[in-house]
């Protein structure tokens, strides 16, 4: 067996809890709207629609102000050019690159002291994914949606507060593609265990909205929920990421108690790790060593690794 070291973390452990993906989806965009509900609205209607409401809306701002009211969209088209071609020469910061680890790097879960061993996959997790969709006209605003989404949007901030209390590691909000508007949300949520995720079903927080559609789910035919759970046991899950911002798995966060001492903080001092550690070598490098099913030597033969030497090794 070929000894392999200790996997090297890439990001800092933190003193206050990251939000997770689906958390930082409800926070505010320069519209002052969350950026899920600003995803949401834009969904609702079709390309040719939206293209025909603004269509309608300069014809009828024309009637009453006329040329003048070209001169915003103008403005504005004008800007969003200068400001693309000013990212392409490099004289402005390429803001789509905020958070983009240049690595190649894959999720793995750290013990209590924030360290993370030598051995892949080495705890088992629960995939969790819970998805709605409105299967009416009016989309977001037909009746019972709102009200769903309120629950959801109270049970994920509440898991986001008592993480610990249910072995909760953090969700990301996905939206479906299959047809033209009004298609499907998803959360794909991460979980310690099995039995965190059915404590927390049956927390009062999740009956709440349980004993709402129960008694009036025959009142909204047109609302789609389901769920599938996917228990993974040690060594039978793996993952990689090239030149990502930290998504799925990677952006979840492990608790490391203040009794014990992570790398990078205080003593006694609590602090939440990220999973995020470097792939590039050893039992990381292959699909089969991330499983421990090898030992990261399948690529060998290819010789040409382009990560070899690419991208900045730890913190």
């Amino acid at each position: 067996m070929v000894a392999h070291g200790d996997f090297v973390p890439l990001v800092r452990p933190a003193t206050e809890r990251p939000l997770s993906q689906e958390a930082l989806g409800k926070k505010g965009s320069l519209a002052s709207l969350p950026m899920q509900l600003n995803t949401m609205i834009r969904d609702q209607l079709s390309i040719s629609t939206w293209l025909a409401l603004g269509a309608v809306t300069q014809a009828v701002l024309f009637s009453i102000m006329g040329w003048r009211v070209f001169l915003p969209p103008a403005f504005l088209l004008l800007f969003r050019a200068v400001d693309t071609a000013l990212v392409l020469v490099g004289f402005k910061h390429n803001a789509f690159m905020d958070g983009v680890l240049l690595n190649k790097y894959s999720a793995q879960f750290p013990d209590s002291q924030g360290r993370f061993g030598s051995s892949p996959a080495n705890e088992k997790v629960v995939c969790f994914l819970i998805g709605s969709r409105s299967n009416h006209p009016m989309g977001m605003f037909a009746p019972g949606v709102k009200t769903i989404g309120d629950y959801f949007e109270s049970m994920t901030t509440y898991l986001d507060s008592h993480a610990d209390e249910f072995g909760y590691l953090g969700a990301a909000t996905w939206i479906a593609t299959d047809r033209e508007t009004k298609n499907e949300r998803m959360a794909n949520m991460y979980f310690r265990n099995h039995e965190g995720l059915h404590k927390f079903a049956h927390h009062d927080m999740h009956r709440q909205g349980w004993n709402w559609w129960n008694k009036t789910v025959s009142d909204h035919p047109h609302i789609g929920i389901w769920h599938e759970v996917y228990v993974a046991p040690k060594g039978n899950w793996e993952s990689i990421y090239i030149n990502s911002a930290p998504t799925g798995l990677a952006a979840t966060t492990f608790t490391v108690e203040p009794s014990e001492k992570a790398e990078g903080t205080a003593p006694g001092e609590r602090s939440f790790a990220s999973p995020i550690v470097d792939a590039r070598g050893g039992l990381l490098k292959t699909s089969a060593g991330r499983m421990s099913r090898s030992q990261g030597t399948e690529h060998d033969s290819y010789n040409n690794d382009p990560y070899e030497n690419y991208g900045k090794l730890g913190y």
